[in-house]
């Protein structure tokens, strides 16, 4: 669903599904074993004229047909992928993929989809924020009646409300980059992760470098059986989904026909209904909470990709491949709504003095 045509703008943004898509993901593979070469060639663990050969390789040089049989037999992507460049660099067939193993290389990939996600949605966040702080600012004399459990509770500023909004937003900000710091990480180490194979301290060199070309973290000794990471950033944006969710669920609330102090502004056709043509449906608060939620939702399914038996567990790695790219998808798809929807709110302030009046003679 997230890829029909007719679907898709509403479920996500054509920049986070570009991170995330087939082609993207794939260039992500090969741009970590070129990287992995360059590295291996610069401490001498393989010949620079492989690494000039594995990093003269294109995109377009891949058959993605061939990817596609390997991956039904093999059940694993990177294997296909290596048979190719092996052959594309002929005599230096030997040295692609050396010492590494596909988990190496989907780990650290996906770490690079992930740093080029986060950073969209952080920006779209901010946009957020600063937008929460101008309606904040347009409102500061405006009164509407606070609600308690569902009732009306007594009059407070407007400005509160967008202020809270900004504040819990700012949090859910800042708990993203500080699971960010933590879940950034190269991945390498081979069969088990512990870089046999390489002498010395080459393998940790070869680590090191990695890191600083892609500008990611390291953890010792691994983390292929460790999820902790990639749980922390999916769970960050699952918090923030909840909020964003919670959000939009009240906005819907006040731009109801009873209590009509919030509205979307009208566009001709906007939220139309096929049976009743005197109807002006919220749609841009009614799909932020939707995909807000099923972000939410999707980000809860991450704690199974965490329980790894031993040293690797398919079973639960492979949940990853279609729940993180899911989540942010669903996540950029929620903040656009948020954005959409707040940069053309309507505030119906006499709506909202009429009912403080009415209370205060209740």
């Amino acid at each position: 669903m997230l890829d029909f045509r007719i679907y898709q703008d509403c479920f996500s943004t054509p920049e986070m599904r570009d991170i995330w898509s087939e082609q993207a993901t794939i260039s992500a593979w090969l741009d970590v074993e070129q990287a992995l070469a360059r590295c291996q060639a610069d401490v001498g663990v393989i010949s620079k004229a492989a690494a000039s050969a594995i990093e003269a390789i294109r995109l377009d040089d891949i058959d993605h047909r061939e990817l596609i049989a390997e991956m039904a037999l093999v059940g694993r992507p990177i294997v296909g992928l290596v048979k190719q460049l092996r052959l594309l660099v002929g005599v230096h067939g030997g040295e692609v993929h050396f010492n590494s193993t596909t988990q190496d290389i989907m780990d650290t990939a996906m770490v690079l989809q992930i740093k080029q996600g986060l950073e969209l949605i952080s920006a779209s966040c901010e946009a957020l924020v600063r937008r929460f702080d101008e309606l904040a600012e347009e409102n500061t004399g405006t009164i509407m009646i606070g609600r308690t459990n569902g009732q009306h509770a007594v009059p407070m500023l407007l400005a509160t409300k967008f202020g809270v909004w900004q504040s819990e937003l700012s949090r859910r900000l800042e708990a993203v980059e500080q699971a960010q710091s933590r879940g950034l990480n190269v991945q390498l180490g081979g069969p088990v992760g512990d870089l046999r194979g390489y002498e010395k301290s080459r393998g940790m060199r070869v680590k090191a470098a990695m890191a600083e070309k892609f500008g990611i973290g390291i953890v010792e000794p691994h983390w292929q059986n460790a999820r902790d990471g990639i749980a922390d950033i999916i769970s960050s944006l699952g918090a923030l989904c909840a909020s964003l969710c919670k959000i939009a669920r009240n906005v819907n609330l006040l731009s109801s026909s009873d209590i009509a102090e919030f509205s979307e502004v009208h566009v001709a056709g906007k939220g139309a209904s096929s049976a009743m043509h005197h109807k002006r449906n919220q749609r841009g608060s009614e799909f932020m909470e939707a995909v807000a939620r099923l972000g939410r939702q999707r980000a809860e399914q991450v704690g199974e990709m965490t329980l790894h038996e031993h040293e690797r567990s398919g079973g639960a790695w492979i949940g990853e491949w279609v729940v993180v790219p899911e989540v942010f998808l669903l996540t950029s798809g929620a903040v656009k709504w948020a954005n959409l929807l707040f940069d053309n709110i309507g505030i119906n302030t006499e709506k909202m003095a009429e009912r403080c009046k009415i209370e205060q003679f209740a």
